[in-house]
């Protein structure tokens, strides 16, 4: 086998490791300790391949939104929103690991260099996300006085109010319990701002 093979097959194995130690116990709880313990890695071959443990994270919460945006573009949504969601929610059902490390990468470190890192990354899941909302504006003939501009913060707004429940809930609920919600109240949440809960009054 190549080196270069040999070394990919290495970082490869460190990342599974890495993932499902950060998807587990987040990003405070994770240690490199843990990882090379459960998974017989030797902390050398990690930090031959990863700067630290940080450097280690951004590319576990990267992989994560990677995989989710190469799974999601596989499907023609156009502007129906609930098959997105549909998608979204089995991805997410079946990868808890990314979907935490996705939910949970929310900047809080001092180093400003990781922070910036990990909300670059964490931005490219959130458009993605967005374009979809977009498309369905698009779609539709807003009420006077709305804007699109305003449609796209408020959605903005609450995607990150349910992430940050998601993050809580793992701790507090369980991680399955607090993915549930968080996907079912995003999916009638996004219908009620799209096309209101009342009916035109004849």
């Amino acid at each position: 086998m190549k080196k270069a093979d040999k070394t990919e097959l290495t970082k490869q194995r460190i990342l599974k490791a890495a993932v499902e130690e950060f998807g587990t116990y987040g990003y405070d709880g994770a240690t490199i300790n843990h990882i090379c313990s459960r998974h017989n890695i030797s902390k050398g071959l990690i930090y031959h391949n990863f700067e630290n443990k940080g450097a280690l994270y951004l590319v576990c919460v990267e992989t994560a939104v990677d995989e989710f945006i190469a799974y999601m573009s596989e499907f023609q949504f156009g502007t129906d929103f609930h098959k997105y969601m549909e998608e979204r929610y089995k991805f997410f059902h079946k990868n808890q690991n990314f979907a935490h490390l996705i939910f949970s990468a929310t900047p809080t470190s001092e180093d400003k260099e990781f922070t910036n890192s990990l909300q670059n990354i964490r931005n490219r899941f959130d458009a993605f996300n967005a374009q979809l909302y977009q498309s369905a504006l698009d779609s539709l003939h807003l009420r006077a006085g709305v804007t699109k501009e305003d449609a796209l913060q408020y959605y903005g707004l609450l995607q990150d109010m349910l992430n940050s429940y998601v993050s809580v809930g793992h701790s507090a609920n369980g991680y399955a319990t607090a993915l549930d919600t968080h996907e079912k109240h995003l999916k009638k949440i996004l219908d009620y701002m799209l096309y209101g809960i009342a009916e035109a009054q004849k």
